[in-house]
C-alpha cells in the first residue's frame, strides 16, 4: 500500500478485472455500512463519494474512493482516516481551552477510520481475487 498525500493506493497488473463488478461490489461495502454512496464516472474512472449517516460522524468532507485504470493494470485510492486529522489538530491547539472534546472526537473518529480501512483493503483483495479473469 502507498501513501499518497492524503490518499492511500494500492495497485494490481495482470489481473483482467471487471472494473464495474469491483466497484459494485466496493459499493455494496460502504452501503452495508451505513453511508450514502455517490458514484460517477469519467474518462479517467469510477469515483466514489462516501457520505456518513451517522451526525455525530461528521467528517466536514466526504470520504473519496477512486478506481482508475484498465482491466489490467489498475488503482484503488481510498481518502479516509486522513479527514479526521484536522478536528485532531484543532483539539491539539485547542486544549487548553476546552477544546479536549475536539481532540478525543478527532481520535475516536480516526480510530473508527482506519479500522474500516483495514478492513476495506482486505475486502478489496478478496474481490479482486474472486474477480480476477472476470474480463
Amino acid at each position: 500500500m502507498v501513501h499518497g498525500g492524503y490518499w492511500m493506493q494500492r495497485r494490481w497488473t495482470g489481473k483482467s478485472v471487471d472494473l464495474d463488478s469491483l466497484c459494485e461490489c466496493v459499493d455494496d461495502f460502504f452501503t452495508n455500512r451505513k453511508f450514502l454512496t455517490e458514484k460517477s464516472e469519467s474518462s479517467g474512472g469510477r469515483t466514489l463519494l462516501l457520505h456518513s449517516r451517522h451526525a455525530t460522524r461528521k467528517l466536514g468532507e466526504s470520504i473519496s474512493l477512486r478506481i482508475t485504470g484498465n482491466p489490467d493494470d489498475f488503482i484503488v485510492d481510498l481518502k479516509a482516516s486522513e479527514l479526521a486529522a484536522h478536528t485532531v489538530r484543532a483539539g491539539l491547539l485547542t486544549k487548553s481551552l476546552g477544546g479536549g472534546y475536539f481532540l478525543l472526537r478527532g481520535l475516536k473518529l480516526q480510530e473508527e477510520l482506519e479500522k474500516m480501512e483495514k478492513e476495506f483493503w482486505i475486502f478489496v483483495e478478496d474481490k479482486v481475487a474472486q474477480l480476477a479473469r472476470s474480463v
